[in-house]
């Protein structure tokens, strides 16, 4: 999976993607661009292809950045590398592929950065989660999420 940072009129912001809601797994869910490695692939260029499938982004147009430790999904039986990777190119254009998503959500990173937006529920899902538009941002991509935000943040101030 990788966190995909750009700028937007000034802003920092991170696309996510929604899962069509008629998919078997996952239906309907938010997340972040990613999938399978194929044989032959390493985990980055894996992340990098699946960024350009899902939502038209070049992947030799991503800056890899780093990458934090693996996160088991016990669900799903996956090991997951989150990446975080810079797009230089300023407001670009996202293409959900209609194959898998119904959407691509630009969500500021100051609003994934701030913590009071982020809700401890038990409805309509256990756990932290942010409200985004009309929809959620939970489960393994939160679990990713806060093992990586506070990262980008210690880093400082982005250019």
């Amino acid at each position: 999976m990788t966190i995909v940072l750009y700028r937007r009129h000034g802003d920092w912001r991170v696309p996510f993607v929604v899962r069509r809601a008629d998919l078997p797994s996952h239906p309907g869910q938010v997340g972040l661009p990613g999938g399978m490695v194929r044989h032959g692939e390493t985990a980055w260029e894996a992340a990098a292809r699946e960024a350009e499938e899902e939502i038209g982004v070049e992947a030799s147009e991503l800056a890899p950045l780093g990458a934090a430790p693996p996160l088991y999904a016990a669900v799903t039986n996956f090991s997951v590398v989150p990446f975080v990777a810079w797009l230089p190119e300023p407001g670009p254009s996202f293409r959900a592929d209609p194959r898998e998503l119904d959407a691509v959500l630009e969500v500021r990173l100051d609003r994934l950065l701030d913590a009071e937006a982020w809700l401890e529920e038990v409805h309509p899902f256990p756990g932290r989660q942010l409200p985004v538009e009309d929809t959620v941002i939970w489960g393994l991509t939160e679990r990713l999420l806060a093992g990586v935000l506070p990262r980008i943040s210690a880093a400082g101030p982005l250019p």
